[in-house]
């Protein structure tokens, strides 16, 4: 797996676009929570976090991408978004990933997520911060499963 590493969004996208192959950038909006005691403390000592998943999204890799148009779209599925989780698709002929490769590699995602296996995706807030951003490039072959 190739790894890309960017400052924000937009240099995530714009690696992905002058890669040489066609990539779909993928989505996993979700609301984090930290979770709290019983006395409504935050619980911070062992960074228990709740997480939702609401909703994911995907879309081809292209010039002038910006976070703000992905949250704005993001915003008119579900406002309640507090974080995004950021991959990258790619095929190993440089094609297009199709939509059915992207929902079998956003499927995939998902239960990452829900274990807490985060490592290699890129993660923003609201705002486009940074939370880490570094995405993996997965390889799908074109039959839609996962190499």
């Amino acid at each position: 797996m190739t790894a890309l590493n960017a400052d924000n969004f937009e240099d995530l996208a714009q690696q992905s676009v002058t890669s040489g192959s066609k990539d779909r950038m993928l989505y996993v909006f979700v609301r984090a929570e930290a979770v709290e005691s019983a006395d409504g403390e935050a619980e911070t000592e062992d960074g228990a976090t709740m997480i939702q998943i609401l909703f994911d999204a995907h879309q081809p890799a292209v010039h002038g991408m910006n976070f703000d148009a992905l949250r704005a779209t993001a915003d008119a599925q579900n406002p309640t978004w507090n974080v995004v989780v950021v991959g990258i698709a790619r095929n190993s002929d440089a094609s297009l990933p199709t939509p059915t490769q992207a929902q079998t590699f956003l499927t995939d995602m998902r239960e990452k997520i829900l274990q807490g296996e985060i490592e290699g995706y890129a993660l923003l807030d609201r705002d486009g911060i940074p939370l880490d951003v570094s995405a993996q490039v997965v390889p799908v072959t074109t039959n839609g499963v996962l190499n």
